[in-house]
């Protein structure tokens, strides 16, 4: 694809000639979250009406999202050039009873009086709660279901408890990457005619596509009534602009999505569309556009050629929808505001690498959409930049690292040899690989071709190395028994194999569990929430006539991520040189931890000094690092899920580091007790004290063995020109010509962050990269701040950490 810009860095397109895009940026960041409980009523009030037809609950549930679609109120809150909202507010929190609705109950006197990220919720929406929606659900949301069909064992406890593994499962489905291309070709009436003729066939399936084909009805009565109150509008509005703005509205939301997309503005409107009816049937929890580059160049180019846009509606339009992807935030209880406040809905937009023949990808749109990106600085979309060494340019390498230094902390780079490699080591052909796209935070997926629910049990490796140390129990829990292997004293232990065997008999427990648990509530998903307008825009269902949740996509994997990787090698390789230098026992060792060092620095520095450290060579060479990853990921292949997939391992942590370090005691590494961990794939802060030598320790875990995706993160104190941005450029290069798969910056000092924890309102959107995705500073929790704060700094000039 031949990029026509001379300059790539469109810089004569600013906010003085775009002001559109500073007043929907204003517009988005002042709006309050508002607690949009529309959808829940409608669904709920339709099966409470319907009983009858839970026996069939494919149909059921598409009916019950029809019902709301049809229902759903037409608002236009904000100036954007796209029609229709998520929710029924400017920027809502929809409450989804069937999965974590029910997480508020207790707190809907509160939840608006919160001091940090409140969720507004009127006295008479939360009466409405109270009486009319909640008690239906009582026992029928997915943890609820779960309890009543399995009972409530060993899997469920570790869940409850927070501190063992929490699960993506119970509260959505989501986590992958739909397919816009065929409603963009063909439109929704030639998927609702091959539903309804398959129906027509009375076979096994006939529930699948009569559920597709109503569901999608519902989505195009949506459709149609945005289309009749945008005409509406311009019919009363007074000014020639704004007149012109709700006509296109109008002609747009008449074609598309229920016919081909005809130009780049439908094209676009047609994938906004999609998403809003997506998220009416599930939670927006990391549901990611994809290689929005790819898939609306052929209609940006075509306007192009034929003079119908300009660049500057190009930049409006694309503009728009990046707002729109931010008008829905997660509704979050307090106790997971507490702990992982500050997280987004996470949809990832995926930009440049190669195409399906391994040529290179980076178009005009890639460009306009990594300007855009720099002009807007949002939390959402969560921007990824996949990049070839051989393929792409080096100019748009370093163009991407423009945009971070400019913004801060977006996009991520990601490298496409090496991902390309493990997916095809996955069983993905070659030209899927070529074209994955990142799920949510930083996993990968072939758009509307793998259903990946990778996000289905995130475990904390602390868990088992405490489990180790304390013979099948946890600090915080005491002796409460959970029914884990009884793998000894360690403080007994003759030797570091008879430790490393207790952690890995240990480990494998705790993943059963949490395996075990997802597959019950995979069961539940299959009962209670199938997808049918999901699975209509999947390659894969129509033709197997298989919902997704039944295996109907093509490739079907679940993921399990790690939180605390970097804290517990490091840990491991203390207690191997507690045996190997005999400076101190195993027993003394124990006695510090549990007192968290109380009168013990002596021990906790020769801990945090002396064992290797994760992120150096020493430790890549003679550590526990690789022999952990292997382990990990030669456990999960071993598992089949219940759509026939694998699992597969990943190592990314949202700001559940952050959360599960507060909720987890002192460990071997020296590390004191409800200290974050590090975050995703890094390195403890400071282990690593060249950039070099971190990125060569990554690179060297072997990507086969992290096909779930990794989070590396990396703080620059300043970059300060385009020299800058092009040594930055050539680290990320020579880290993926080793074969890194992804790293993200943030680009500030300690000293700034420091000054913003102190001083909010002299940063109140300042952007920062979490563990794969972004979030505003002043969102996170005080352990988040101060996590990012401590994350070790490297000068871009010499790459050396400054300590």
């Amino acid at each position: 694809m031949p990029v026509t810009f001379k300059d790539i860095s469109l810089k004569e397109y600013n906010n003085d000639n775009l002001k559109i895009l500073g007043e929907l940026r204003k517009e988005l960041l002042q709006a309050p979250v508002e607690i949009c409980i529309e959808r829940a009523v409608l669904i709920t009030d339709y099966m409470k009406n319907n009983p009858e037809e839970e026996k069939f609950p494919q149909l059921f549930r598409a009916k019950a999202v029809a019902n709301y679609l049809k229902n759903k109120e037409v608002v236009f809150p904000d100036k954007s050039l796209l029609a229709g909202t998520t929710g029924s507010k400017f920027k809502s929190a929809l409450l989804f009873p069937e999965f974590i609705g029910l997480t508020i109950w207790s707190e809907l006197d509160t939840i608006s009086k919160r001091k940090k990220n409140s969720q507004l919720l009127s006295k008479e929406d939360a009466r409405k709660l109270n009486l009319d929606v909640y008690p239906y659900w009582i026992d029928r949301d997915v943890l609820s279901s779960t309890k009543k069909e399995f009972g409530e064992g060993t899997p469920i406890r570790l869940l409850e408890k927070l501190i063992f593994y929490l699960t993506g499962k119970g509260a959505c489905i989501s986590h992958t990457v739909p397919m816009f291309e065929r409603v963009l070709s063909e439109g929704l009436d030639a998927i609702v005619a091959e539903a309804n003729q398959k129906a027509d066939e009375k076979g096994e399936n006939e529930e699948f596509c009569k559920a597709v084909a109503v569901v999608s009805e519902g989505f195009l009565n949506y459709t149609a009534r945005l289309s009749d109150a945008a005409y509406n509008r311009a019919k009363t509005e007074t000014g020639i602009e704004t007149k012109k703005r709700f006509m296109r509205m109008a002609e747009a939301c008449q074609n598309v999505p229920a016919k081909p997309a005809s130009n780049f503005y439908e094209a676009v409107t047609c994938v906004w569309l999609c998403l809003i009816a997506i998220h009416a049937e599930n939670m927006n929890i990391a549901i990611s556009p994809g290689r929005l580059d790819q898939i609306l160049y052929p209609y940006y180019q075509k306007d192009i050629d034929e003079g119908v846009i300009t660049i500057e509606d190009a930049f409006e339009i694309i503009g728009s929808l990046w707002v729109k992807l931010g008008d829905n935030v997660n509704l979050v209880p307090q106790v997971s505001e507490e702990l992982f406040g500050g997280a987004g809905t996470a949809p990832a937009v995926t930009i440049g690498g190669v195409d399906k023949d391994g040529e290179d990808a980076v178009n005009d749109l890639t460009y306009i959409m990594l300007r855009v990106t720099e002009l807007l600085k949002l939390r959402e979309p969560n921007m990824n930049a996949r990049f070839h060494y051989e393929k792409n340019e080096k100019r748009y390498r370093d163009r991407v690292a423009e945009v971070i230094a400019s913004t801060k902390a977006v996009p991520a780079f990601y490298n496409d040899t090496s991902i390309v490699k493990t997916l095809k080591n996955q069983g993905i052909s070659v030209e899927y690989a070529r074209d994955y796209a990142i799920i949510g935070c930083v996993e990968y997926a072939v758009g509307g071709r793998s259903y990946d629910a990778s996000s289905d049990l995130l475990l904390n490796l602390a868990a088992p190395l405490e489990m180790a140390l304390y013979n099948g129990k946890r600090f915080k829990t005491g002796d409460e028994d959970f029914g884990a292997p009884k793998t000894g004293d360690a403080s007994n232990f003759k030797s570091y194999e008879q430790f490393w065997n207790a952690f890995k008999e240990q480990l494998l427990w705790i993943i059963k569990q949490g395996i075990t648990l997802s597959e019950q509530m995979a069961v539940i998903h299959q009962r209670r929430v199938p997808t049918p307008l999901l699975s209509a825009l999947f390659d894969g269902p129509m033709k197997k006539g298989k919902d997704l949740v039944f295996g109907g996509a093509i490739y079907n994997s679940s993921g399990a991520t790690h939180i605390g990787f970097a804290d517990v090698v490091d840990s491991i390789n203390a207690i191997k040189a507690i045996y190997d230098d005999k400076q101190y026992t195993m027993k003394e060792l124990i006695s510090a931890v549990r007192t968290d060092f109380k009168d013990n620095e002596k021990l906790r520095k020769y801990l945090t000094e002396v064992p290797l450290k994760y992120g150096t060579k020493v430790e890549t060479d003679n550590g526990v690092s690789r022999e952990l990853i292997k382990l990990l990921h030669e456990t999960y292949q071993s598992y089949t899920n219940d759509r026939g997939g694998v699992y597969r391992s990943s190592f990314w942590s949202m700001t559940n580091h952050a959360g599960h370090g507060k909720m987890t005691h002192a460990l071997p590494n020296g590390r004191k007790a409800g200290l974050p961990f590090a975050s995703g794939i890094t390195p403890v802060s400071n282990a690593a004290k060249s950039l070099t030598e971190c990125f060569n320790a990554v690179a060297a875990l072997d990507c086969d063995y992290m096909p779930g995706g990794i989070a590396l993160n990396i703080k620059f104190t300043m970059l300060k020109n385009e020299d800058d941005a092009k040594r930055l450029g050539d680290f990320v290069e020579a880290y993926f010509i080793n074969g890194g798969l992804q790293v993200q910056f943030n680009i500030m000092s300690r000293k700034m962050l420091e000054d913003a924890r102190k001083n909010p309102d002299k940063y109140p959107d300042l952007l920062v990269r979490v563990s794969g995705y972004s979030a505003y500073f002043n969102d996170l929790s005080d352990s988040m701040k101060q996590e990012l704060i401590d994350r070790t700094e490297y000068g871009i000039n010499d790459g050396k950490a400054v300590l």
